[in-house]
């Protein structure tokens, strides 16, 4: 079996992997007696989990979306009881879509590995040479124009855009930048062109670094400043603006505001004349490392993949794509994978943009500075609920992004295309422990069997049931707990608690942060609200200059 998350290659590559690549070192957790190398356990002394596979392939089936109508989906401004409506206390979505892939984003940004091939075959299971898990852009900057110039222009400071597909600006993306002659991205981490959704997310992020560059230009002409150090300062606004909102804006609204300040605390300490100063300090209760961070299994294979929960069976994406689309006679708007050849009839990655197919952020978050269009009032789409269940697409994964193989003995090789299934046969196979015995190693009273697998939700066969109840995988009690204990609208007590404190330790634990650096820090881009940036405000800094 092979991990969902892909392993990033060298930008030298010729052709994608599939997305289920194993990343790094992942393998070797289970066995690992040391604290060293990329992945690690948050509850070391928890005992560690297992069940039968089959049972695991039966529970990964009964989570997949029913079709309803013959439709993977509800037309544009329908109501559709999957989606996740909840708001914030301005009245602003909680999660519209565009968080889920910026979710995915951020995934790969800290489980990147920009070692060479060499360095693979010679530390595969990545226990001396690896990169620390950092929120530091290398999937958008790689390795630097003096170590990759492919990725920049001649200048050494702007990163390379693709090419536009529209003389409408509204529509006109740009693409990734793509070798000649071929579908492959000429990009930091190549995993950032599986679908078109975060395509188009790592191309707004190309652009932000472009537009900060243009502005520390103007702001520091004249003053000598050597075009390395133009990057630099450039690279470093563009990171700080990242991380704040990953810690600021992302994971309030996916945990908690409440646990965000437990977890990243305001304090004060005292200066001599009797002043105080006013710092931001993490309180991190159960992740720890030795000597520096590492990615805990109970986050990346279990925890963090509640965004798979998220994800929408098919999208909007603006206002030039007619919806529904022609030929696609199971959804309303456009599936986010499918098995059809068509380019027009999915959302699948690997592949050049289509021509008209620019984003328009406004069909994935809210305030973007986008022209006015007929469908604005049913903007922007919402993510899914943080539940249990999983759009149906996810259950048909297409081959770039999963390959049939046989994963359970007896078991047709089909189920290593369902999107459940694997994510379960992972936390199998590296050992991670039950949802019950993490939330009792946090102090946490967990759910019971029934709420876990209430028979009006989880339709399994009762020996089945009965096998799993009290031992319930990880992620499965993850997403179960964000249904019942917080209206699928956030993360619970578990799930939550496990995120907060890696994204926010990981952040500590990085030497160049601005948490690090300067945690008293803000914000210096334009943003819609004086005191509050957030994701939306980046993508119109990126997209319109605001």
């Amino acid at each position: 079996m092979t991990a969902l998350s892909g392993q990033p290659l060298p930008t030298t590559s010729t052709a994608p992997r599939p997305h289920g690549t194993p990343l790094r070192g992942l393998a070797t957790t289970p066995a690992s007696s040391t604290t060293r190398g990329r992945f690690g356990r948050m509850f070391r002394h928890v005992p560690v989990w297992s069940q039968s596979a089959k049972d695991l392939a039966e529970l990964g089936k009964a989570m997949v979306q029913e079709l309803e109508g013959g439709k993977i989906d509800k037309p544009l401004g329908e109501v559709d009881d999957d989606e996740n409506t909840a708001t914030l206390d301005d009245g602003e979505l909680r999660l519209p879509a565009g968080y889920t892939y910026f979710g995915q984003f951020v995934d790969h940004d800290i489980t990147f590995d920009p070692v060479s091939s060499l360095t693979r075959q010679s530390d595969p299971d990545a226990l001396t040479d690896y990169r620390t898990p950092r929120f530091d852009l290398d999937n958008v900057y790689g390795r630097g124009p003096a170590d990759e110039p492919f990725l920049y222009e001649h200048d050494g400071l702007h990163l390379v855009l693709g090419d536009p597909v529209s003389s409408d600006e509204r529509f006109a993306g740009p693409d990734l930048p793509r070798t000649s002659g071929t579908r492959i991205a000429v990009i930091g981490d190549p995993r950032n062109d599986e679908n078109l959704i975060v395509s188009q997310l790592q191309c707004t992020m190309l652009k932000l670094h472009n537009r900060v560059v243009d502005r520390v230009e103007h702001d520091t002409h004249g003053s000598g400043l050597s075009t390395d150090d133009v990057f630099k300062l450039a690279q470093q606004e563009v990171r700080w603006h990242y991380q704040w909102v990953v810690v600021h804006d992302f994971l309030p609204r996916l945990v908690g505001q409440d646990v965000v300040d437990d977890v990243l605390a305001t304090e004060e300490y005292t200066v001599p004349g009797g002043g105080t100063v006013e710092t931001l300090v993490p309180r991190l209760r159960f992740y720890h490392w030795q000597e520096q961070p590492f990615m805990p299994v109970e986050f990346s294979v279990a925890a963090y993949r509640y965004g798979h929960s998220m994800v929408r069976p098919s999208y909007a994406i603006n206002d030039r794509v007619p919806l529904p689309v022609a030929g696609v006679t199971d959804a309303s708007r456009i599936p986010i994978f499918s098995h059809d050849a068509d380019p027009l009839h999915n959302l699948n990655g690997f592949r050049t943009l289509p021509g008209e197919w620019g984003f328009q952020w406004k069909y994935f978050l809210p305030g973007i500075d986008d022209a006015a269009g007929p469908v604005d009032e049913h903007l922007p789409q919402p993510s899914y609920k943080i539940d249990h269940v999983l759009a149906r697409p996810l259950s048909t994964l297409p081959d770039s992004v999963a390959g049939r193989e046989t994963v359970v003995s007896g078991m047709p090789k089909a189920l290593a295309q369902e999107l459940a299934v694997r994510n379960l046969l992972r936390g199998l196979q590296l050992g991670v422990p039950s949802g019950e015995d993490v939330a009792r190693a946090m102090g946490i009273t967990p759910l019971t069997p029934d709420d876990v697998f209430a028979e009006d939700a989880v339709e399994l066969p009762d020996a089945v049931r009965e096998r799993l109840s009290g031992h319930t995988p990880l992620w499965f009690y993850v997403l179960r707990e964000a249904d019942v204990l917080a209206g699928a609208a956030h993360l619970g007590p578990v799930g939550g608690r496990i995120v907060a404190e890696v994204l926010v330790g990981l952040l500590h634990g990085d030497p160049l942060s601005f948490l690090s650096v300067d945690p008293t820090w803000r914000p210096t881009l334009p943003s819609r609200e004086p005191g509050r940036f957030t994701l939306s405000d980046l993508v119109n800094v990126a997209v319109h200059g605001a």
